[in-house]
């Protein structure tokens, strides 16, 4: 009874000592002059990124293959398991703070001839229980804990950052896909022009008044057009295999309705203010929470010079019959160690020195972070912007060029023009209109990008550790 008095006492002295030794250095935050405002202003119109952002785009066909991607996708599943292998991981390091219970039992007999006498048999049996405590007075454990714990939060972060990157990944395979169907309908409808083309050159030739030459630039216009075909569904075909993939299917699997792209809206989006980048991003969470648990890291080495402290009790019956402890001695203990570590060639100095370096090298990544994230805006902004306009330019070329093929076509039937005009104006209306279908796809994608570089709708916690399980 008195040991187990004491053994409180102890406890009650190592726990008042616990809470008034632990240190934690502040965590240093990178100076940073936030601009006012982003170089390309947004229209006011512009609206705000929701966490569903794919719905801005209004097309149906995007929003299942998003939601089959969430719940199939290779890359989230696997993201989702390094959650929980970290998850694991903090409960294991948890489980330092608490006493560790081991018990044992034995029996057995054993014989015994002293000088050669007679055998003596002599058996026992034992059972005993231990409870051994490494008293963290220097709080090395509990920011061994919290290490792990910011670990975690950054674990779950990157999960985040790489959901958001799947999901524009999928939004960007699906407008690639769509765009290369258009540019292989736009040549297909080309190359029937030059095959009508051809037909009037050859009812020309056979009549006396086109040249033989006419007929061979013609003929090599529509192979030209034929062989620029192959590719281009080449192109095609390996677009809607990386869909598969990232749906988690295979090819045979999947079907998908093609859509035009000029009927998937373009949506304006509200930037926001540069200064709110930090909680918008995934990724610069991730980054913050890694330099605090570099930070507990430091405290970690640095408590790891001062002397460990143990603490253990045990107890334990024993008897002189096998597989009984009837009338069994009894026996209870306890013990407080004391380990310090007098020499080691400057190993846990050297330790510590690595951990303060890590935490500075962090602190630069952050702020680095932060940098990158900020021009990515500007250049996400900037790109939507140039692409928007590029893209009104370019559906009034494509018009001039329809009209301009129209007129040349007809003024060669005529006899007006030669054949070279009418080559030239076919070639001007194809590059034209694959151009245009280009550009819209370059404004879809910029949009994605941008909602991408402003985190997708996400948005930190008011404390990391939020996230904890």
């Amino acid at each position: 009874m008195a040991s187990l008095k004491t053994l409180s006492s102890l406890a009650l002295l190592v726990s008042l000592t616990v809470s008034g030794c632990r240190h934690y250095d502040a965590v240093e935050q990178p100076p940073l002059d936030y601009p006012a405002q982003w170089q390309t202003v947004t229209d006011a119109d512009a609206i705000q990124v929701q966490r569903e952002w794919w719905d801005s785009f209004q097309a149906p066909q995007l929003n299942a293959l998003i939601a089959e991607a969430l719940q199939n996708s290779p890359d989230i599943l696997i993201t989702a398991e390094r959650v929980r292998q970290a998850e694991l991981q903090l409960r294991s390091t948890g489980a330092s703070l608490f006493p560790s219970l081991s018990a044992s039992a034995s029996t057995g007999s054993r014989r015994n001839r002293p000088d050669g006498g007679e055998w003596q048999d002599s058996d026992s049996s034992s059972l005993s229980l231990g409870v051994n405590y490494e008293v963290d007075v220097w709080g090395r454990v509990a920011a061994g804990v919290a290490s792990a714990r910011y670990g975690f939060a950054a674990t779950r972060f990157d999960q985040e950052a790489a959901t958001l990157s799947i999901t524009a990944s999928v939004a960007n395979a699906w407008f690639q896909w769509l765009s290369l169907q258009a540019r292989v309908a736009t040549a297909r409808e080309n190359l029937a022009i030059a095959e009508g083309i051809e037909r009037v050159v050859r009812v020309r030739y056979d009549n006396g008044v086109a040249s033989a030459a006419d007929l061979s630039r013609q003929r090599s216009s529509v192979l030209s057009l034929q062989s620029s075909l192959l590719p281009l569904e080449l192109q095609s075909r390996q677009a809607f295999s990386a869909i598969a993939i990232l749906l988690g299917r295979t090819t045979e699997s999947l079907q998908l309705a093609s859509v035009a792209l000029q009927d998937i809206r373009v949506p304006m989006i509200d930037a926001g203010l540069p200064a709110d980048i930090i909680v918008r991003r995934p990724d610069l969470a991730s980054a913050e929470a890694q330099l605090y648990a570099a930070n507990a890291n430091v405290t970690a080495a640095r408590t790891a010079l001062l002397p460990g402290i143990s603490l253990s009790g045990s107890g334990g019956l024993s008897g002189s019959d096998l597989f009984s402890l009837a009338s069994a001695s009894q026996s209870v203990g306890w013990s407080l160690s004391l380990a310090q570590t007098l020499f080691d060639g400057g190993r846990l100095r050297n330790q510590v020195a690595i951990s303060e370096s890590r935490r500075v090298e962090l602190v630069e990544s952050y702020r680095k972070a932060i940098l990158v994230a900020l021009q990515e805006v500007d250049n996400a902004l900037d790109s939507a912007a140039t692409f928007d306009g590029q893209e009104t330019q370019q559906t009034e070329i494509v018009n001039e060029a329809r009209r301009t093929l129209r007129l040349t076509e007809v003024r060669y039937r005529e006899g007006s023009d030669d054949l070279l005009s009418l080559l030239d104006a076919q070639r001007s209306l194809y590059q034209a209109e694959d151009s245009l279908v280009q550009l819209r796809v370059s404004r879809l994608n910029a949009a994605i990008n941008l909602y991408k570089t402003l985190g997708g709708g996400w948005s930190k916690p008011e404390n990391t550790l939020d996230v904890l399980p």
